[in-house]
């Protein structure tokens, strides 16, 4: 269910197209907002069930099985709980839409009415028992439905989203269901942008909490950036948090650990009128 919004706070939503970009993006800013009092809604788009390098570590097989997909999906939500308890977000604040992941391009274009059906879990609907809406099929008009209802529940006065310009498909079309739904509910809340993915990006490709996070030069003159500074104790809660992540910490630790730095980084946006399809 969608928390009840609470009165004279910032209500908080974070949307995170996989599990571990919350943190990867938000969340040293995450324990700053918690330890003032405001209220954080993290929503997961996809269970991240479709990470082949992931898949084939913990299997030891080459072979493509929609079971192993479906229990890496389990996993990786199983160690979002444990990284959002780590930042203090309380377990009902946690929600998982279970959209296909890889697949949310698909349902922006393609599959705006016709179901989708991933080519990693075989199925077409959010199958995982903690789905937000086990009713849903996967479609861009559910996807969209579903976050036009947990804005309304929820009436956030301020969302991160992943940058338009990210380099995953899955990122940029979070923020394009982001803007429809805005539209369609006419809510206004200010819009941060936290970027992932980037050619070359970030540098150092290690651990470097001492080391500022700017953005990539290509966008440096194309957005407003705001950096946030990290408290040491936000910074070691994060990495912390991120340790949670053992899934992709086989594959991809050091990219990991190189998002933990003096600052968290955000292109700002306040939203004004619905954009086209």
């Amino acid at each position: 269910d969608v928390p009840t919004p609470k009165e004279d706070v910032e209500r908080v939503l974070i949307l995170a197209p996989h599990p571990d970009d919350e943190v990867l993006g938000v969340g040293g800013t995450l324990v700053d907002l918690l330890e003032q009092g405001h209220q954080v809604l993290v929503v997961f788009l996809t269970a991240g069930d479709a990470n082949t390098a992931a898949k084939k570590f913990f299997t030891w097989s080459p072979l493509n099985r929609a079971e192993d997909y479906r229990a890496l999906g389990y996993r990786r939500m199983k160690e979002a709980g444990a990284a959002l308890r780590v930042l203090g977000v309380p377990e009902d604040h946690v929600l998982f839409l279970g959209y296909p992941d890889r697949g949310l391009t698909n349902l922006l274009t393609t599959h705006w009415d016709v179901a989708y059906r991933s080519p990693y879990t075989k199925m077409d609907y959010p199958f995982y028992r903690n789905s937000f809406n086990p009713e849903a099929r996967y479609t861009g008009q559910d996807l969209l439905r579903d976050l036009c209802t947990i804005l309304q529940g929820f009436q956030p006065t301020l969302i991160y989203v992943p940058h338009p310009d990210d380099g995953h498909p899955d990122h940029r079309a979070a923020s394009s269901f982001l803007k429809l739904a805005l539209g369609e509910t006419g809510l206004a809340p200010e819009v941060r942008y936290y970027l992932i993915h980037a050619p070359q990006w970030p540098l150092p490709r290690r651990l470097a909490p001492r080391v500022p996070l700017t953005a990539p030069s290509f966008l440096q003159d194309r957005w407003e950036w705001r950096e946030v500074p990290l408290s040491d104790q936000a910074a070691a809660k994060k990495l912390e948090a991120l340790r949670a992540y053992g899934s992709q910490r086989v594959t991809n630790g050091r990219f990991l650990a190189s998002f933990v730095r003096q600052n968290e980084l955000y292109a700002v946006d306040f939203f004004s009128g619905a954009p086209s399809r």
